[in-house]
């Protein structure tokens, strides 16, 4: 089984070998139907043996989440396995037609399938899937790192580059000569530092911090606790820690935006919830809790309408212009999927985004309609390039949508080691078309 990449999502890879899913933290309740609890019930199934029933409910979950790599790849392996050779091979087509590269040729459960005419060219297919795609340079490398880079900012006023560190608590500063320093001082208050986003109306560095097993000195008293820590961009001074609210239940927050208006509004990965922060307010609220949401990532705020990652059920649009905020899901343009999404950026006419849950990882436009209400678009702008792997968040820099590369989640398992092994982290930028 891959490592677990990342606490808290979805799962640590969208295409795990036929097997329970790793430890995680709890997820939130599903409705009986949804294609989560599908998934639970067909890898039950598939440990009892029972590949047809398994099949069978890896079928309703692809027909509730049709653009799942996931789905599409289990649901191919336990129709070879039931001697349904035609479907396992239209499904395995399926797979390949959004341009992704499983390890499907390693896999038992297609052994039926091989040497076939149809399954060599479903190989074929693959290989053309690794070959390197689009362009992206490598802007910045800082080798020796023994944390994880996980959250990005730029300041465009200064050229600084500010990286939060999940590891060792605390955020990193490169300036524009390439020196680099420690920002935060140590403190107890800070957690994993995940997602960063600058206020500079307010001369404000916001993060997002969360008690993960990932991070230097976490005890499991910490665990479900997260907050907003507010740093001073003239002193680096940490200026207040917002709390989420307790509520019994386990949080992570993974991801902000600062509104112009000051307004902060923050993703929660562990629980179904974006969080809102009113300028000058005590604590943070509840903007919604939806269902649907299963781990949310990235944010960006566009006029009225958040658009919002979540690493298992793609994009979703939330309007904030009624006193009510209504959530609308986008459906993915023909052979592409949402699914695996992490890290979002504005672009002229859509999103940036950073796609790390899928083989091979990958960095994407995605271009939406005037409208906010349809995706018109979705092209990778880079893809299977060398160290293009274990991809963190992203941001601009200059325009341009520039992201972390070899973060550190991957090859550390702190139930095995204190500390990830020393790496050189990377900043790349693509190159929009």
């Amino acid at each position: 089984m891959s490592p677990v990449r990342r606490l808290l999502l979805f799962s640590a890879s969208l295409l795990l070998p036929l097997s329970p899913s790793s430890a995680r933290s709890a997820q939130p309740a599903q409705p009986a139907q949804s294609h989560p609890a599908l998934r639970r019930t067909a890898e039950a199934a598939y440990q009892r043996k029972d590949f047809a029933a398994a099949r069978d409910a890896y079928a309703a979950a692809l027909g509730l989440r049709p653009d799942s790599p996931r789905y599409l790849y289990h649901l191919a392996a336990t129709q070879a396995l039931t001697g349904r050779t035609d479907d396992a091979l239209a499904t395995l087509q399926r797979l390949t037609a959004l341009g992704l590269a499983p390890s499907v040729e390693r896999d038992s459960a297609f052994a039926s399938l091989q040497g076939s005419r149809a399954f060599n060219a479903i190989r074929t297919a693959l290989a053309v899937n690794r070959e390197p795609q689009g362009e992206a340079n490598l802007l910045v490398e800082l080798p020796g790192r023994t944390g994880i880079i996980e959250g990005i900012a730029f300041r465009d006023r200064t050229g600084d580059l500010f990286l939060g560190d999940v590891h060792q608590r605390c955020i990193w500063r490169r300036d524009r000569d390439g020196r680099v320093s420690r920002y935060s001082a140590e403190d107890e208050e800070l957690f994993g530092v995940f997602g960063l986003a600058l206020d500079e109306t307010r001369q404000t560095l916001w993060a997002a911090t969360s008690a993960v097993p990932e991070m230097n000195g976490f005890t499991p008293e910490q665990k479900g606790r997260a907050a907003l820590a507010a740093f001073s961009l003239v002193t680096g001074e940490l200026l207040r820690v917002i709390d989420v609210p307790s509520d019994g239940r386990d949080h992570v927050l993974g991801d902000l935006f600062v509104a112009p208006d000051g307004t902060i509004y923050a993703t929660d990965s562990a629980a179904p919830i974006i969080w809102r922060y009113l300028p000058g307010g005590e604590e943070m609220d509840k903007l919604i809790e939806n269902h649907d949401f299963v781990s949310l990532q990235g944010l960006v705020l566009t006029n009225r309408t958040l658009i919002v990652a979540d690493f298992a059920n793609g994009l979703f649009a939330i309007d904030l212009s009624e006193s009510s905020p209504v959530v609308r899901a986008f459906t993915p343009p023909p052979n592409a999927t949402l699914v695996g999404l992490d890290g979002l950026a504005p672009a002229p006419d859509g999103l940036f985004a950073v796609q790390n849950g899928v083989s091979p990882q990958r960095v994407i436009r995605i271009t939406l309609s005037a409208e906010l209400t349809a995706i018109s678009a979705a092209a990778v702008l880079a893809s299977a390039l060398p160290h293009l792997d274990d991809l963190a968040l992203v941001t601009l820099v200059n325009g341009r949508p520039t992201f972390i590369a070899n973060a550190g989640w991957e090859n550390f398992d702190p139930t095995k080691s204190a500390h990830p092994p020393a790496h050189s982290v990377r900043i790349f930028q693509a190159t929009p078309p």
